[in-house]
């Protein structure tokens, strides 16, 4: 009964969440661009709380000051940033020596870990919708991430047999993360069939290559995958359930974006590089 309940808040939650997120994907570039350093705030404050970093007030301050910075350097030139970064990096070292018997290099590199974890790896999303067909790509992480995480949990219900990763995520099949993988392909297709029949003007001529799609969907399913278990290694090895509880039967903003942020620069760089219209 418990069970069910859980499951119904879950697709509660989705069903509140999915047109927010709908709306905002279809908003101007400035909107997209404060979802993620508001996303990445809360989920950095998850993250310091669940490795214990909450005690240091003054090194939690620099991650959130890195959650605003890391997007906003987007628009800066690349020597700017290089100073950004060196200034930042060096507030940090003199933070370590002046508090040199409370801050331990341990926490400067957790710290660092999750900055690059969070924020760094989020603001892809702010790449991919900067792109030339970056109101269309910036679907591929959602759908990738979400397609992969529905098909898996079904294909485990019905197929599953054999553990994935038991230490790590006892739930977890082969056949599910299998089916993860091929739905996701398969959704990516679809994605991509919809769109060249019905917003081909939008793309001035151009059709998505559907083979393409498909190989894209399945790289960005097995690398979902393997963030939804990097969130379940990290809760497991600092024993904890849940990253927060913000979004009811979710848990909390990293748990509901574990898979979103590693799939975010895998999408990037597969973009960047395979011209997947034609």
């Amino acid at each position: 009964m418990k069970k069910d309940s859980s499951l119904k808040m879950r697709v509660l939650t989705s069903v509140i969440c999915a047109p927010i997120l709908i709306i905002i994907l279809l908003c101007p570039s400035i909107l997209v661009t404060l979802t993620v350093i508001a996303a990445s705030m809360i989920g950095l404050y998850e993250y310091y709380k669940a490795v214990g970093l909450l005690a240091h007030r003054g090194l939690c301050a620099m991650g959130i000051v890195a959650a605003v910075i890391i997007p906003v350097g987007l628009m800066l030139s690349i020597q700017e940033t290089l100073i950004l970064v060196y200034v930042y990096v060096v507030a940090l070292f003199l933070i370590m020596l002046i508090y040199n018997k409370r801050v331990k290099a341990s926490d400067i590199a957790m710290l660092l870990l999750g900055i690059i974890y969070i924020p760094y790896f989020l603001s892809y999303i702010i790449h991919i919708r900067s792109m030339e067909f970056g109101r269309f790509f910036i679907w591929f992480v959602f759908i990738g991430a979400f397609s992969t995480d529905t098909c898996a949990y079904f294909a485990g219900r019905m197929f599953g047999r054999h553990k994935l990763c038991p230490d790590i995520s006892p739930k977890k099949t082969v056949e599910g993360a299998i089916g993860g993988v091929v739905g996701a392909g398969i959704m990516f297709v679809l994605f991509g069939i919809v769109v060249n029949n019905a917003f081909v003007g939008f793309l001035g001529g151009r059709q998505f290559n559907l083979l393409l799609l498909f190989v894209l969907g399945l790289i960005a399913a097995v690398i979902s995958e393997i963030g939804d278990l990097v969130a379940s290694s990290i809760k497991r090895q600092y024993d904890i359930k849940d990253f927060g509880n913000i979004l009811p039967g979710h848990g909390g903003i990293l748990d509901r974006c574990d898979s979103i942020i590693l799939v975010a620069p895998t999408i990037f760089l597969f973009l960047y590089n395979v011209p997947v219209l034609m």
